[in-house]
């Protein structure tokens, strides 16, 4: 039988171990950043990367890909695989990329509040494939609906990198870039502004 000492002494070491759900966050090392520049295709001067690319960098070295990532803010090109809201009041809408396959990483797009027209707000279908903006007056009328985004859309989002979290790769402070610039992007032309 273990005696009251023993016990305090193993919960001591106990709460010293890191739990597992926190070593999917490392932070950018000077090590990762090495390993990113030796192992990784280097990210352009624009910050934009497809899909294919980022959720491949991750899955060949994730030690790389964060210090590759991390500190930048990108624009991932890639296809809407679901919608939903937002689970906690400062995070809008979550737009997840994917491939259709779903066999690489999904990146997390994040959206805050900020990220949406004044007076407005983002309605999800319940089986996550379109979400629409709703558009008020500053009496609450609503003054129009628009589809926002669908699933299998392609769609250029642009955010912060934040973490890796349970295999995803979170960006946030997501913003949408529009149709025309998403047409530059894939162009390969420079966007003017």
């Amino acid at each position: 039988m273990a005696t009251p000492h023993k016990l305090l002494i193993l919960s001591l070491i106990l709460a010293s171990v890191p739990p597992m759900v926190a070593q999917d966050v490392l932070p950018p090392t000077s090590m990762a950043k090495q390993d990113a520049a030796a192992y990784l295709k280097p990210l352009n001067q624009r910050g934009v990367v497809r899909l294919k690319t980022i959720a491949g960098d991750f899955s060949t070295n994730q030690v790389a890909a964060i210090g590759k990532y991390a500190g930048h803010r990108i624009t991932v090109i890639g296809r809407v695989a679901h919608l939903s809201l937002g689970e906690s009041e400062n995070k809008v809408l979550i737009v997840t990329l994917q491939d259709a396959s779903a066999s690489l990483p999904a990146v997390k797009a994040e959206f805050l509040p900020g990220s949406i027209p004044e007076n407005s707000e983002i309605q999800v279908s319940e089986d996550g494939s379109t979400a629409t903006m709703i558009h008020r007056n500053a009496m609450g009328k609503i003054l129009r609906q628009d589809t926002y985004l669908s699933v299998d859309q392609i769609v250029g989002i642009k955010g912060n990198y934040k973490e890796l979290k349970v295999g995803d790769i979170i960006l946030t402070d997501c913003k949408i870039i529009p149709k025309e610039g998403l047409r530059e992007l894939r162009d390969g032309k420079k966007s003017q502004g």
